[in-house]
């Protein structure tokens, strides 16, 4: 196992992390030096991919503005994306390669850099063979470069190893979608959410990794839509959710299956919508009968009432309380965040689609 060349406390005060709080000449250095033009982009943090327009000078960027005109963010931006054009000029960003020596690591020339990688990927293939090496891409890379990429891995190095961070998260979501819907992403626009009826949010903290989404949320909320959140951590918001169940991890599918009985057994779901557009239903109908919300709660952890709930797209009742005085105050228990009292909605038309009202999830 490689160990450091220095010990940590000397390569964090050489290389960072270093707290950047302000740009380049400070906050009124552009009062001083205004931008020459603004840029339309988007920013690169997450798949959302907000607008954002980027305050240019002498071919760097010193600031942003927000962009009310792109449809998605509509000017909001999370606190990364408020941040973002500060990493240009942060005193930890890397611009030269570093080689490895035994008294710490070396700024080298790119004729060095890649000489040494060239060399050392030959001897590892010559000693081991190609399968002894990998590539590891990311999701933040363009179409181009994840061509390329590939092409690199298999046809220079020889390698089948290849992959990307999102073998974790959006390939099994992908793949999910194709056999679902016969696309690899949500056939749905984000425009959907605000007009559901009902929201199912299953394992995703939208308000710290997708907080744009919560705006989103809100609205829904706001038309008198109801959110249900299903997760085994207590996300912030879940705090805000009309309904939060918490299921144990890896029981996902057990939970889902129990929803999916709660829905058949009352009669929620559109038959001749099913038989006209779906393929497998008859199949689907009699895995999950046995799927009832006391088996799934011993499973999921998730209370009978809480699945029987979230099936229904209702409020449980709240539980007993110990005493007149808590029963007085807001609650929260394991099952409702509740902050309006329980109705119950129609049937769940999927045919109606978002406009007059419908389902959606994320």
């Amino acid at each position: 196992m490689a160990r450091p060349p220095q010990p940590p406390a000397v390569l964090a005060a050489q290389w960072g992390p270093h707290l950047n709080e302000a740009p380049p000449g400070g906050w009124d250095d552009e009062a001083r030096h205004p931008a020459e033009k603004l840029v339309e982009t988007h920013c690169c943090f997450c798949g959302q991919q907000c607008g954002i327009q980027l305050k240019v000078r002498e071919n760097r960027v010193i600031g942003f503005e927000p962009w009310e005109a792109f449809p998605f963010n509509r000017g909001m931006l999370c606190p990364k994306g408020v941040r973002r054009y500060l990493q240009g000029s942060h005193p930890d960003r890397l611009l030269q390669p570093l080689v490895r020596t035994e008294s710490g690591f070396q700024g080298t020339s790119w004729d060095e850099a890649l000489d040494l990688t060239a060399r050392r990927l030959q001897e590892i293939r010559e000693r081991h063979g190609p399968d002894a090496v990998a590539m590891y891409g990311g999701a933040s890379l363009t179409s181009e470069k994840s061509y390329l990429l590939g092409k690199f891995a298999r046809v220079a190095l020889g390698t089948r190893h290849i992959d990307y961070n999102g073998r974790l998260c959006m390939v099994s979501a992908g793949t999910a979608y194709k056999l679902s819907f016969g696309v690899d992403r949500s056939p749905n626009p984000w425009s959907d959410i605000p007009r559901a009826q009902v929201v199912l949010v299953a394992g995703a903290n939208v308000a710290e990794c997708a907080p744009i989404t919560t705006d989103y949320l809100w609205r829904m909320r706001d038309a008198g839509g109801r959110l249900i959140v299903a997760d085994p951590r207590l996300t912030p918001i879940c705090r805000n959710a009309d309904l939060y169940l918490p299921v144990r991890p890896g029981t996902d599918i057990a939970l889902f299956s129990a929803l999916l009985h709660v829905v058949v057994r009352e009669g929620l779901h559109d038959e001749a919508f099913l038989a006209s557009h779906t393929t497998g239903w008859d199949a689907v109908r009699a895995s999950v009968e046995s799927w009832d919300p006391r088996r799934a709660a011993e499973v999921t952890g998730v209370p009978p009432d809480g699945v029987a709930g979230a099936g229904a797209g209702e409020e449980p009742q709240p539980a007993r309380t110990r005493s007149r005085k808590r029963a007085q105050e807001p609650r929260m228990d394991s099952t409702s965040f509740g902050r309006r009292p329980a109705r119950r909605p129609g049937t769940c038309d999927l045919s109606s689609g978002p406009p007059s009202g419908g389902a959606a999830a994320a």
